[in-house]
């Protein structure tokens, strides 16, 4: 083959054969001259053993000799190189990179040639790094290339490459927020440009530090968000959801995850996905409130046929109160408890199942009683628009059978006294969730036989109410039969956010 000649500094060496330790030298510039000395085994074993591959070379670029190495790197043998040009090793398009490397090895004593390209015997083209440096055998300079196979390198960095170009494409066309930053330090290194919009949305840039974005966070969730960043310094996988104020006063949704990962430096850092989820969330609370309000027609419907199931009972009962004088005040007081639950019914069907009011039972329960008996109920109501007291559901259906029982005694009471002395009766309420009086007030007197420590003489009914939660007192007073029922927590509560001392019990 026709040798390419590469220049150098120094002419080629004259110098007589000599030489130096086990290291071979040649008597004249012809190959032919070499001679090898009397421990060439020596030297063969040591240049041979080397794993990467060794050219040596004169100064002028003439090969003198490979290693094993250099054979199963290049597919050629001593006798295939031995007195040609080096330069049957490299592509012409790197001519100037080694005559450049030449120049500085003769200049310096050492150069590299660093992401090369060596030609091997078959043609393939095999990415090298290659460091030259000049040794002295007999006084004449020698050229001895180390040359590493870089190709797996060169494979990692390419797939490396791709696999950043991929993440990158993928990072920035998301909309979700990805990032990596040291935990240690809290130094953000990436943010993906969905973050420009989270960033216009808060009022932190990306350089902000963990104190801006800790402040826009809403202060219910800033204990969520300083467990989530504990966990990222711990090196753990973490997930928070919360609500962070926009500039503008509005508030976003996050969700974020972190993960740790490691850099190519080995370093310990946290990348992250962090996601707005505010439109879900509105979407959720929709479809919450959706169901919410399902519900709350079927319950209306439930109570209402309820309702009006009771009241067919009711027509039932008074039919054959008609037809049986005899029966006629028992049913009357069943009529009464039965229209008492309807009331519940009533009301829990146009309250959209909330709790029922005593301000709204009590009218119900006295309209009752006035179209059971030819009475007439006074109610009065006092505070109760500035303290609404509610009644637990366990207790509201009890309550009233209690409430309709101590009303129908009073009407049976004010009949027995004859139309002259024709009253109306009185019920009042005052009080609050802490303590409530439903006092009732009507003319007559108790029997002789009823007895006010064991209360014999009572309704069917008023046995319902919880004694421990609950104060029943009779008294006669001016000619008038006087009720108190006092009713304490739990069977009462406040009725929104107030809760005040209002009305005197």
């Amino acid at each position: 083959m026709t040798a390419r000649k590469t220049p150098f500094a120094h002419a080629a060496p004259s110098a007589e054969a000599g030489h130096i330790g086990t290291t071979p030298c040649w008597n004249t510039p012809a190959i032919d001259s070499f001679v090898i000395n009397p421990t060439e085994a020596s030297w063969r074993s040591l240049f041979d053993g080397i794993a990467d591959a060794l050219l040596l070379m004169r100064p002028d670029g003439t090969l003198v000799e490979i290693n094993q190495a250099a054979t199963a790197l290049l597919g050629y043998a001593n006798t295939d190189v031995a007195g040609h040009h080096v330069s049957m090793l490299y592509p012409p398009s790197e001519e100037a990179r080694v005559a450049a490397c030449f120049d500085e090895v003769a200049r310096d004593g050492i150069s590299r040639y660093l992401d090369g390209i060596a030609v091997a015997s078959n043609g393939d083209r095999i990415a090298v790094d290659v460091v030259g440096s000049v040794i002295t055998t007999g006084g004449q300079p020698t050229v001895i290339a180390v040359v590493r196979d870089i190709r797996a390198r060169k494979r990692a960095e390419t797939d490396l490459h791709a696999t950043q170009q991929h993440f990158y494409l993928l990072a920035e066309h998301i909309r979700e927020i990805f990032w990596i930053c040291d935990p240690a330090s809290g130094t953000v290194t990436y943010v993906s440009p969905a973050f420009a919009e989270l960033a216009r949305l808060s009022g932190c840039s990306t350089g902000s530090g963990i104190s801006c974005w800790a402040q826009s966070i809403v202060p219910p969730d800033r204990p969520l968000f300083e467990t989530f960043l504990a966990a990222q310094a711990r090196g753990e996988p973490a997930e928070v959801e919360l609500r962070i104020s926009g500039a503008d006063g509005g508030v976003r949704w996050l969700h974020g995850r972190s993960f740790p990962w490691r850099g190519d430096d080995g370093q310990t850092l946290a990348a992250g996905v962090a996601e707005d989820i505010t439109e879900r969330k509105q979407a959720e609370a929709e479809r919450l409130a959706q169901a919410q309000r399902q519900r709350e027609m079927l319950v209306r419907e439930v109570h209402h046929r309820m309702k009006n199931s009771l009241q067919g009972v009711i027509g039932l009962l008074r039919r054959c109160a008609g037809q049986h004088p005899a029966l006629a005040s028992a049913l009357t007081g069943a009529i009464g408890q039965v229209r008492s639950i309807a009331v519940i019914h009533e009301l829990q069907s146009s309250t959209t199942g909330a709790p029922v009011l005593l301000r709204d039972l009590l009218p119900m329960i006295a309209s009752g009683i006035e179209g059971l008996f030819d009475a007439k109920v006074d109610l009065k109501l006092c505070h109760q628009h500035e303290c609404p007291v509610m009644l637990t559901e366990s207790e509201t259906v009890p309550l009233a059978i209690v409430l309709n029982e101590l009303l129908m005694n009073a009407a049976k009471h004010q009949c027995s006294n004859g139309a002259a002395d024709f009253r109306p009766i009185e019920l009042a309420f005052s009080g609050n969730a802490d303590r409530a009086l439903i006092q009732v007030s009507n003319p007559g007197a108790l029997p002789h036989t009823f007895d006010f420590a064991a209360r014999r003489g009572l309704g069917q009914g008023l046995e319902l109410l919880p004694a421990e939660h609950a104060e029943l007192e009779f008294s006669q007073q001016d000619g008038r039969v006087v009720t108190r029922l006092v009713l304490l927590p739990p069977i009462i509560e406040a009725h929104g956010t107030y809760a005040g001392n209002q009305g005197n019990v």
